[in-house]
């Protein structure tokens, strides 16, 4: 697709007419080019803990699957070459990737025999916002204009659809106008993770909900839908009742 990746290229220091670096350079949700441009004030960050490995197993061949544990999230994601990605992911920043995966019997009993298929590496997930992605001639794009937690799924998505946003705010020479789209863009991935954490912090509500969607799948689809595209507000209305309905009328087990 023509990309290059550029590894240990960072920004260096900013100056009037643009900023110093060594090679092309993306800084993520720690951006120095944020904080050296005043963009950093008022930030609202929450972060979340994670371990990922490599395995050389095929337990998915298609989609992603998202298990919760007691204290951790266990994301199972296929890869290219026969391999497979998990990740644990938690509110705990001590997380030990063996201790977590002992709380997915399934999981763990399928990877048991399973051959690494890289070291395991950590990183944090963060739900990041912003007052303003820009200032001046500074703009930010992706994670360093703001982030949602790995939960949504909406990473990378969120950071094409910000860069389209900017290159028509460039054409029509006006920067309010990627600040608008940004904030349109975030308002639905900032609202999902809500939802999940909140989910993630009481138990007793989770399983109610996932009994739910799981009774219904046509709900679930619809509550997906609206996740991933653009929807009406009657489309919304017609939606959110229903979930409501199905959280009274379901029992968990």
């Amino acid at each position: 697709m023509g990309v290059r990746l550029l590894w240990k290229s960072p920004a260096t220091a900013i100056l009037a007419d643009g900023f110093m670096q060594s090679g092309s350079s993306a800084d993520g949700v720690y951006s120095r080019v944020r904080a050296w441009s005043g963009l950093e004030a008022g930030v609202d960050r929450k972060m979340r803990f994670a371990q990922r490995r490599h395995y050389r197993a095929v337990l998915l061949r298609d989609g992603m699957e998202v298990d919760w544990g007691r204290k951790t999230q266990a994301y199972v994601t296929p890869l290219a070459h026969d391999e497979t990605c998990v990740v644990m992911i938690s509110r705990d920043p001590f997380i030990n990737f063996e201790e977590a995966l002992g709380e997915f019997p399934r999981l763990s009993s399928s990877l048991r025999n399973g051959e690494f298929g890289s070291v395991r590496r950590g990183a944090m997930t963060a739900t990041c916002r912003l007052e303003r992605a820009y200032r001046g001639n500074v703009v930010l794009v992706g994670d360093a204009s703001g982030s949602v937690d790995a939960i949504t799924g909406e990473g990378l998505r969120l950071s094409f659809r910000q860069a389209l946003a900017l290159a028509d705010a460039l054409e029509a020479g006006e920067l309010q106008e990627y600040q608008t789209a940004h904030n349109r863009l975030a308002r639905r991935p900032r609202v999902m993770a809500r939802l999940l954490l909140l989910l993630d912090h009481f138990a007793p509500l989770r399983k109610r909900v996932l009994h739910g969607l799981a009774s219904d799948p046509d709900l679930f689809r619809r509550r997906l839908t609206a996740h991933l595209r653009e929807t009406s507000r009657a489309f919304l209305a017609d939606v959110t009742p229903r979930l409501g309905w199905r959280l009274i009328a379901t029992k968990a087990p």
